[in-house]
């Protein structure tokens, strides 16, 4: 199988964590969906974007989480990260659901930020984009009680979760430093040292964009 996308992006480095748990091997196409790598990630994904996989036939597939659903498949009921059925999958795919909305208004300020000039901002879109993901981890770091998000058992709320914390903290630490939410940071520190996660290491910088304080100075926030 062959995996397109930077690990950079945290829906490529959910996807790619999630293989590497499973023990599923796969070729990394470390390529970014813009300029030049575009063209090569729209031969695979008509609408260019990642993360796509592609299967040892050819057939590809797109989005995260179709991806995941195809690598739970593949791990079988009783490995799967997400529980096959009940009350538990329920609640898995609800903590993914707020998740994965909280990084699409994250990813959402971050481009807001960073290919827009700064005088064509629009400040009410950013501060409620901002309060969606302030109230969104909040409310799963209140979800969490125990080791992980369904006590005992780690699933792929707690792995996504990881993820998306990382890549929020390295994209805008001084924002997230107003943040105490010390449960996720937990969690996400009990998987940052697993070797699925030293081998998916963004190597570069995620994406940032940067606001100037009051002295005029840029900062990342």
């Amino acid at each position: 199988m062959k995996l397109w996308g930077r690990y950079n992006s945290p829906y490529v480095r959910r996807v790619a964590v999630t293989m590497q748990l499973y023990g599923l091997e796969y070729q990394h196409e470390s390529v970014i969906p813009f300029d030049e790598g575009k063209k090569d990630v729209a031969k695979v994904n008509p609408i260019a974007r990642v993360p796509v996989l592609e299967l040892p036939d050819g057939e590809t597939l797109v989005d995260s989480a179709a991806i995941i659903d195809h690598l739970d498949e593949l791990a079988g009921p009783e490995r799967a990260l997400t529980p096959a059925t009940g009350p538990e999958r329920r609640k898995v795919l609800k903590y993914v659901a707020v998740e994965l909305g909280i990084m699409d208004k994250l990813v959402a300020v971050l481009y807001e930020r960073q290919f827009r000039p700064k005088e064509k901002w629009h400040r009410p879109w950013i501060d409620a984009c901002e309060g969606q993901i302030r109230d969104g981890f909040k409310w799963i770091d209140n979800e969490i009680n125990g080791n992980w998000l369904l006590h005992d058992r780690l699933t792929q709320a707690d792995v996504s979760l990881a993820v998306f914390w990382d890549f929020a903290t390295r994209s805008r630490p001084n924002f997230f430093a107003k943040f105490y939410c010390n449960d996720i940071v937990s969690i996400t520190e009990k998987l940052r040292h697993t070797d699925a996660f030293i081998q998916t290491e963004p190597t570069e910088d995620a994406l940032s964009a940067k606001m100037p304080d009051a002295q005029g100075k840029d900062v990342a926030e």
